[in-house]
């Protein structure tokens, strides 16, 4: 394994290449992208698709990355400027998904940024279970393993992990909280993790009891924070810094403004624009170039590190004026054993939706730490929210306005 830089698990046989190996598949592989103005390449996390992402690059060819399980997206003009990279799609979790333009100075940038902050060298081996397709694997996985010439096995979910992680024993792993929830119920040491000294958690906040099991198993787990739009990595933790609840400070190339709690951002790593849409691209990013995340945060005064309350568009108004941000309360809920998913909503009156099987009490006892909840009323999703219903996005979350629509009537 040494000198294999890359490889999968294909039909039970450990495909495995080095750098040269690799080089050699992707100049043949180039040819084929060379006369084309874009490529729509599939991601299925197999070096098939590895070695596309390189030729496509190679080929100076702008890669649209399709995630099956997603929407398609509609087609957009084909020039979008030489220095475009790849189109990638938003997760959808506040409207319909969009493709964000990437240059190749924002891919490179922002996967620098993010090696800035958490280290690595050629000695490791990155296990990526996430979608290529989507922002945060495509840099912080991808990315990362391109400039820091590490080792990477490719997967896809929990279960191509169980299988390839005793072959490769990764030391640095990226995953969403619900695969990170998963983990738990193992012994790390008998599934292949014994090596396992960081894993990044992002798409949604992973709970603090987690956050500290895992650091009693010796792994570090790295939250950060950021968006589609901005390459993604806003913010991340670092191995020296990583506290429950906060997603680190700002890494490398960023201006941020924070605005009646909103956050704003400016620098290198903001999209060239929505694919086909000038006018939602203007929507986010103004002539000075300041993006509007739609975030609440807050940052702490002596570490830098910011903690996300929820977004803008979230915020609950009651009709006596009061305001909530319902993200804070709903972390809390799904901290509890069984719950999977919570979600905050005013109609006439304050709900909490549940998918889960905590108890009635167990949920009344939390809410006492809330007293503007102390009388709303519980409700549970039935059935269980899914992926394939168009109720979560790939990462877990909710798409809320999509849930608050089909419960409208309950």
């Amino acid at each position: 394994m040494s000198r294999r830089r890359s490889c999968e698990l294909k039909a039970g046989e450990l495909i495995t290449a080095t750098w040269a190996e690799l080089a050699r598949a992707v100049d043949a592989r180039s040819a084929a992208f060379s006369n084309l103005p874009f490529s729509r390449i599939p991601s299925d996390n197999t070096f098939e698709q590895i070695v596309d992402i390189l030729a496509a690059m190679r080929a100076g060819v702008m890669e649209v990355s399709v995630d099956p399980r997603s929407a398609p997206m509609a087609d957009g003009p084909v020039d979008v400027g030489g220095d475009a990279a790849i189109v990638l799609q938003t997760s959808g979790t506040t409207s319909q998904p969009k493709g964000v333009v990437l240059t190749h100075d924002n891919l490179y940038g922002n996967a620098a940024a993010k090696l800035a902050a958490v280290p690595q060298s050629n000695d490791d081996v990155r296990l990526t279970v996430l979608p290529l397709s989507h922002a945060y694997a495509r840099t912080s996985d991808f990315g990362t393993w391109l400039i820091s010439g590490c080792t990477l096995a490719v997967t896809h979910g929990f279960e191509g992990l169980i299988q390839l992680a005793p072959l490769v024993s990764p030391t640095l792993m990226n995953v969403v909280p619900s695969i990170a929830y998963r983990l738990l119920q193992h012994d790390l040491d008998a599934i292949g993790l014994e090596r396992l000294r960081l894993l990044g958690c992002g798409g949604a906040p992973i709970s603090v009891a987690a956050f500290e099991q895992f650091k009693r198993l010796g792994v570090t787990v790295i939250q950060g924070y950021g968006l589609t739009e901005t390459g993604p990595v806003i913010c991340s933790a670092t191995p020296d810094n990583a506290t429950a609840g906060f997603v680190g400070d700002f890494v490398d190339g960023w201006e941020h403004e924070i605005r009646d709690g909103e956050l704003f951002v400016r620098g290198p790593h903001v999209m060239k624009g929505y694919w086909g849409d000038e006018q939602a691209t203007r929507n986010k990013v103004d002539a000075e170039g300041w993006l509007r995340t739609g975030d609440l945060v807050q940052r702490d005064a002596a570490t830098g590190q910011l903690q996300i309350l929820g977004r803008v568009d979230d915020v609950i108004v009651m009709d006596n004026g009061r305001k909530i941000s319902p993200s804070p309360i709903e972390r809390d809920v799904e901290q509890l054993a069984g719950v999977r998913h919570a979600m905050l909503v005013w109609r006439t009156r304050l709900e909490l939706w549940i998918d889960g099987d905590a108890s009635e009490t167990e949920i009344r006892a939390l809410l006492l730490k809330h007293p503007e909840c102390r009388r709303a009323t519980v409700h549970r999703f039935d059935p269980p929210l899914s992926i394939e219903q168009g109720e979560l996005t790939a990462k877990g979350t909710i798409r809320r306005k999509v849930v608050q629509r089909r419960y409208a009537g309950s």
